[in-house]
């Protein structure tokens, strides 16, 4: 049974691991988004901490890609994950940082979940091109609910 389905989807368990888990955290992350606008505090707070949770797969996987000896590019992009994910852990819930309310200290936090992003599908496409497939049709859902996040929103002043 294992040979049969071996045959149709060839990736190891940690390469599986890694795609469930890119696509978890492309999804949870969308549902952070629809949960604000709906001012569901709750769920908001049930999504980010299971989003959270996702640093303990993929630090497995990270730790199996680097004694595998992968590429330092892929490394590098796990880096950026895991800096993102420290970035968010640490301003929404260690220091509860209202970083969101000033453009100028939301850009940078916005760069570093693109480098994320981005890194997530990286990754993924370096594993097979069905992955990364896989891996970018979650991230273009991820967009959709920012879209659906900031429709209708006025546009802050300048400088704000």
């Amino acid at each position: 049974m294992i040979a049969q389905f071996s045959a149709i989807w060839p990736l190891d368990a940690f390469d599986l691991l890694f795609v469930i888990t890119a696509v978890a955290f492309n999804l949870l992350i969308a549902a952070l988004f629809i949960a604000s606008k709906k001012m569901h505090l709750k769920w908001r707070r049930a999504f980010g901490i299971a989003w959270l949770l996702l640093a303990a797969p993929l630090a497995i996987v990270f730790v199996h890609d680097l004694l595998a000896g992968t590429e330092a590019m892929i490394l590098l992009a796990f880096g950026g994950v895991f800096l993102y994910m420290l970035a968010e852990w640490l301003l929404d819930y260690v220091f509860k940082i209202d970083f969101r309310s000033k453009w100028s200290r939301h850009m940078p936090y916005i760069i570093l979940e693109y480098i994320a992003l981005f890194g997530l599908i990286r990754i993924a496409f370096s594993i097979d091109r069905v992955a990364g497939t896989v891996v970018s049709i979650s991230f273009w859902v991820l967009m959709a609910s920012l879209i659906y996040l900031y429709a209708g929103k006025k546009k802050p002043a300048a400088g704000k």
